[in-house]
């Protein structure tokens, strides 16, 4: 009896084992971006949530961008890329990777935002900021090295305001850089944990 009791034990629980949160690619979230996004509370909202919505976490671990924003700024120091607060030496794929393997990451998605300066243009009884942004979003798998996917979003955005009042700077960023993650799509059918 006791015998039957173990081995039923055993069936009941191996499908819960074999579901555990080890066997999920884990997914590390990285962004290089202009001092005005990478301060912008509402930008550290958008990328993160985006990415909820690339990795179901029935199938991914995607780490906190908090995480991976620390290890990318620690990474950086340690590697002397932070030449002035307004200016730092991007990082490249190999970085990326090196972060990645540090930690413990089986994929990064690695945006790369970048914008043109802002347009002014004004009527009779508006004003309006133009600026245009560039979504640079690769996946990378850590373990080759390799892309899986290297995709290049460009999309405008605008402020407007009538009479009197002053378009922002920031709304027109934000509204450029949510068309573009709007349009990001991915084959996640492809990424799975490495067999070690």
């Amino acid at each position: 009896m006791r015998k039957i009791l173990i081995i039923l034990c055993m069936i009941l629980i191996t499908p819960y084992a074999s579901a555990a949160p080890n066997d999920k690619p884990i997914i590390g979230i990285f962004m290089e971006a202009p001092i005005t996004f990478i301060n912008n509370e509402a930008v550290r909202k958008v990328v993160p949530e985006k990415a909820k919505s690339l990795f179901n976490t029935a199938s991914f671990n995607v780490l906190s961008f908090d995480t991976t924003s620390m290890e990318l700024r620690t990474y950086k120091e340690d590697h002397r890329m932070n030449i002035t607060p307004q200016y730092s030496q991007p990082v490249n794929r190999q970085d990326i990777q090196t972060i990645g393997k540090t930690l413990n990451c089986d994929y990064a998605l690695f945006i790369i935002i970048s914008n043109e300066a802002p347009r002014f243009s004004a009527g009779l009884f508006s004003m309006t900021f133009r600026t245009t942004v560039t979504c640079d979003v690769r996946l990378l798998d850590i373990n080759t090295g390799k892309y899986l996917t290297s995709k290049q979003i460009i999309k405008d955005g605008s402020s407007t305001s009538i009479y009197m009042g002053v378009p922002s700077f920031d709304k027109a960023y934000r509204e450029a850089l949510g068309k573009a993650l709007d349009e990001l799509t991915l084959d996640t059918s492809v990424m799975t944990k490495p067999i070690e």
